[in-house]
């Protein structure tokens, strides 16, 4: 439907080949794409950790530069503490075991948990979160993004998600068929429309409830 390809376009990863995107008036390239993405905390659905410690993930920086309070406090955010605390070696425990025999292999909602942290910690102005809960069900994605929604209290933030429970906090929507907006509005609009929207979040709410 676009919504990775939308959210790429906005980072800067992507040049857009027609139309123009502006931030407060202004253009990627006028801000200067560098100082751009140091407000974007961004997680794709695509995404890896690197085979450096837990910290070193959740930090991307220097380890001298690594401010260890903020690292765990973003671990706990994410959910991620009680794994961390199981460790030997906690939140230097390597990733894999291709540059240390003690590194271990998290699983797909621990990984989506650390890349999460990750975000936390960098704090941008703009967020972007692209499906990073797909390996969770759909009540534990909708929590994660409920609490996403409070942190993102002053700041910018775009969730995209194919389970629509996600959506109904967002204070827009923006539904996507074959490349196009659908659909835009609140939840209450887009419900009282009754359209696509409805008739998926009417087939997908049977997954929402306990």
């Amino acid at each position: 439907a676009g919504k990775t390809t939308i959210g790429k376009l906005l980072t800067g990863l992507y040049e857009q080949t027609g139309g123009e995107i502006l931030i407060d008036g202004k253009s990627i390239d006028e801000i200067g794409l560098s100082e751009y993405q140091d407000n974007i905390s961004v997680l794709f659905q695509d995404t890896n950790p690197l085979a450096f410690t837990i910290e070193e993930n959740v930090a991307s920086s220097e380890i001298d530069k690594i401010d260890t309070n903020k690292v765990r406090d973003s671990l706990e955010k994410a959910g991620l503490t009680e794994k961390i605390a199981s460790l030997k070696n906690k939140e230097k425990t390597y990733i894999t075991q291709n540059l240390d025999d003690e590194g271990i292999l998290l699983s797909g909602g621990e990984t989506q948990k650390l890349l999460l942290a990750k975000a936390i910690y960098k704090d941008g102005n703009f967020l972007i979160l692209d499906e990073p809960t797909s390996a969770l069900d759909p009540l534990a994605e909708s929590k994660i993004y409920e609490e996403y929604n409070e942190m993102a209290e002053g700041k910018t933030a775009l969730f995209i998600s194919h389970r629509l429970a996600s959506t109904k906090f967002c204070n827009k929507i923006m539904f996507l068929e074959n490349g196009k907006i659908a659909e835009f509005g609140t939840h209450e609009e887009l419900m009282k429309k009754g359209g696509k929207y409805k008739e998926m979040f009417e087939i997908q709410s049977q997954y929402y409830v306990k």
